[in-house]
């Protein structure tokens, strides 16, 4: 028995709604996800002067395309040590956000935590976290560890100059520059280098013998040099240290 036609119409604009709904909130129904994961160990003992290097992974498991916020947090540090990280080719110290743009199901690999220590010994703890822009309750975040062991003669500690290696200002205009200080307990090699966040040498600032005291380098950026975040690396005798300057 066939249906009235007034029943068949209504039953075809009913079919209609649906389809339309269903259209309309595909998007809607699609999501946000993510996922943070280490490339590698997230416990690093390194030597002392070394570089704890941590990689990662953030993948959109969405089915939209989506912005991605990051924060570094130093969440237990060690005087003298440096800490930068890297996404998409930025590289900033912790506490600035970052953002990056994944379409639905891509992957970005571009991404580093670098951790820079001195001679000093101890444990220097990481958090790197992602946020999705399109669902904010959405988070991820990875602990990394670097650690420089025991075993280090005392004659070393006692050469080590970080806890007095410092510039000043960290804040660098491109007229006035900084000043970059270190005390040295006797005569000794001593060797200034400049290296941009990813670890690349990009000048030799000083390099000479120098007597036991306190030592003082005037340092202006070069032409054509980028503004970022910026180490400087001490070398004297057995001992070495990081300290960091951002150049606007």
């Amino acid at each position: 028995m066939n249906p009235r036609p007034g029943v068949a119409r209504e039953c075809s604009a009913i079919a209609a709604v649906f389809v339309f709904l269903v259209v309309l909130a595909g998007p809607a129904l699609a999501g946000y996800g993510l996922k943070l994961v280490a490339r590698g160990d997230t416990v690093q003992h390194v030597s002392p002067s070394g570089t704890g290097e941590f990689n990662f992974t953030l993948t959109n498991t969405g089915t939209s395309p989506d912005v991605f916020e990051f924060d570094c947090r130093v969440v237990a540090g060690v005087p003298g040590w440096a800490v930068v990280y890297c996404v998409g080719g930025q590289c900033v110290e912790p506490g600035m956000l970052v953002y990056d743009t994944l379409p639905a199901g891509a992957g970005d690999t571009a991404i580093k935590v670098s951790v820079y220590t001195s001679m000093a010994e101890g444990e220097e703890i990481v958090s790197l976290s992602a946020r999705s822009m399109g669902d904010s309750s959405l988070a991820e975040s990875v602990a990394t560890h670097t650690i420089v062991g025991t075993g280090i003669e005392d004659r070393v500690l006692r050469c080590a100059p970080e806890a007095r290696f410092r510039a000043a200002p960290t804040l660098v205009n491109r007229q006035t520059g900084t000043s970059v200080t270190f005390s040295t307990p006797g005569q000794m090699s001593c060797r200034v280098t400049l290296h941009d966040a990813g670890g690349r040498l990009v000048q030799t600032v000083a390099c000479a013998v120098v007597s036991a005291g306190r030592h003082r380098i005037r340092w202006q950026p070069e032409r054509g040099l980028p503004d970022g975040v910026y180490l400087f690396h001490l070398s004297a005798g057995d001992a070495s240290a990081v300290t960091k300057v951002i150049v606007e």
